[in-house]
């Protein structure tokens, strides 16, 4: 696995916390962003869509294993920049419902080569700091689900399957890769384009909110996968929609459909690893440790910025750029109204928390 390469962000650790006000550190901290998905970029407080990401050289070692207080820390804090809120409880709080039932929908896929090393520690780690977070402010654990395509993969990805009431459910769609058991699909057929999906039942009958949680990977036929792609995993037929680098129909149009869509409140990104090449498997020879968490409502923006971290580490492993043409779907995505690809219209914000 290649080690990280340092580079030099605009906020370090010690820098925070000395200068803990908006205006200190300069930059224009949103207030709570209106989670009606269906609204445009255009239409939230600010004209720009946000995305935060901070890193550490800290909080993942060269073997895969999460520091979890430090990552609790980093949540905490990017949370905070991201909304100006005074702290991830005011969040949480503002923009959730003590008694709804939110979803984490993770992206445990392709981990075959590397199941059952530290190098899967990451995916149960930011789940856990999510969940504790929340906990810590008041909302029933009861009420949470960590959920993706089949318990097969999630038991892959480090973690175990729990479907039992009074404690956060651990649950997929069908049990094995092949599609038997599991929550299972809608009924109710959802237009795509000239084709048609069914959405797991997680979403349209369990969750009433979803917190997006991709991970950071090249893909072979979309380009890349991040939060855009990750809702491959909430639909029964997948396969059905890789023609044309996913596109026409495909990722953009499956999330437009409003179920999707509107239950999205947040999306915190796994940039703790990353895949620079030969994805979506996860392989030792193609992975990086990155160290960061990105957070957005704006899955169109914080794909880019995921795309640029991915071209970054090509550049440095000497390969070319994976193309806007090949990654399609995220311009054809801002055409529909889901966000902005334009770095323009992103005002993106990096933190190192190291200190310095």
């Amino acid at each position: 696995m290649k080690s990280r390469k340092e580079t030099n962000n605009n906020l370090t650790r010690r820098d925070f916390l000395k200068r803990t006000s908006a205006s200190a550190i300069g930059v224009s901290l949103l207030g709570s962003y209106p989670f009606n998905s269906s609204a445009s970029y255009k239409n939230l407080i600010s004209p720009k869509s946000k995305v935060v990401l901070i890193r550490s050289s800290k909080v993942i070692n060269s073997e895969g294993t999460v520091n979890r207080l430090l990552l609790k820390e980093m949540l905490n804090i990017a949370i905070t920049q991201f909304s100006g809120k005074k702290n991830a409880t005011e969040f949480w709080k503002t923009n959730f419902s003590l008694n709804e039932t939110i979803g984490l929908k993770v992206n445990t896929l392709g981990l075959n080569s590397i199941s059952g090393s530290p190098l899967i520690d990451h995916f149960n780690a930011l789940t856990t700091v999510i969940l504790d977070s929340f906990s810590t402010s008041d909302f029933k654990m009861e009420n949470f689900i960590t959920w993706d395509r089949s318990e097969e993969e999630l038991v892959s990805a480090g973690f175990t399957i729990q479907k039992e009431n009074g404690k956060p459910k651990v649950i997929a769609n069908v049990e094995s890769r092949r599609g038997s058991g599991g929550i299972g699909y809608s009924e109710e057929e959802f237009p795509v384009g000239e084709k048609s999906t069914h959405i797991s039942k997680i979403l349209t009958e369990m969750c009433s909110s979803l917190i997006n949680i991709p991970v950071m990977k090249d893909h072979g036929t979309a380009g890349f996968t991040g939060a855009l792609k990750n809702h491959y995993g909430s639909i029964n037929n997948a396969r059905d929609f890789h023609s044309n680098n996913c596109t026409n129909p495909g990722i953009p149009e499956i999330n437009l459909i409003p179920v999707i869509r509107n239950k999205q409140k947040l999306i915190i990104a796994d940039a703790l690893l990353g895949v620079f090449n030969g994805g979506p498997r996860w392989d030792r020879n193609n992975m990086f440790t990155y160290g960061g968490i990105l957070v957005s409502t704006d899955p169109v923006a914080i794909d880019r910025i995921m795309l640029n971290i991915i071209n970054e580490r090509r550049k440095i492993e000497g390969l070319s750029e994976i193309s806007n043409n090949f990654a399609k779907h995220i311009t054809i995505a801002k055409e529909l109204g889901l966000g902005t690809d334009n770095l323009n219209e992103i005002d993106f914000k990096e933190i190192n928390f190291d200190l310095s």
